[in-house]
């Protein structure tokens, strides 16, 4: 049975004004918001980041909800294109405290966690995310059924010509860590402000 594949480009933007509008000219669906916090889980030996690989735990709060929802996800090794292309599992579990508590006990350790504001969109065969993530910016994702749909859905919002963040959350996230180290290595918003 063949993985299913996630294709996406994401863009860097300075705000969501001009893309909100877009969205709401073509007809787009909002989907709600989420604040989320991203964990990163590997083997003691980094052999999944190796391997290309990724197992993230993401808890989410849809639209202010009290309690976090949990979905666990596997990425594997990136396909080579302009577009972030690579296979992906999902699956949702709960209680999310609990999930993370397992990966422990099978040897799996936390390497780094960051949190996230995801406004989510859809058109037609395409979801469109609007990120923040603390002290890195905003981005929009676009993600579709194929590349040619990606770039058909990044013309009509008005976003061609815009330079592709090439690297994916995680490698954008490390390298923030590596130069701004934090005790628990952990991106997060501030929460004195």
């Amino acid at each position: 049975m063949p993985i299913p594949a996630e294709i996406e480009i994401k863009l860097r933007m300075d705000d969501f004004i001009a893309i909100r509008a877009a969205l709401v000219s073509a007809g787009a669906q909002a989907l709600g918001s989420d604040r989320e916090l991203n964990m990163f889980f590997d083997r003691p030996d980094k052999s999944l980041h190796a391997d290309g690989a990724g197992l993230r735990l993401r808890w989410l709060w849809h639209n202010q909800a009290v309690e976090p929802q949990a979905l666990l996800t596997w990425k594997g090794r990136a396909v080579s294109s302009v577009m972030h292309h690579r296979p992906s599992l999902d699956i949702s579990v709960h209680p999310p405290g609990q999930m993370a508590d397992m990966l422990v006990v099978l040897g799996f350790v936390q390497t780094l966690a960051f949190e996230k504001l995801r406004e989510s969109w859809r058109l037609e065969t395409s979801r469109i995310e609007l990120d923040q993530l603390p002290e890195l910016g905003n981005f929009v994702e676009i993600e579709g059924p194929t590349e040619a749909a990606v770039l058909t859905m990044q013309k009509r919002l008005g976003l061609f010509g815009r330079p592709i963040e090439p690297h994916t959350y995680i490698a954008l996230v490390e390298q923030h860590l590596h130069d701004h180290p934090a005790d628990d290595n952990t991106l997060r918003f501030n929460r004195s402000g």
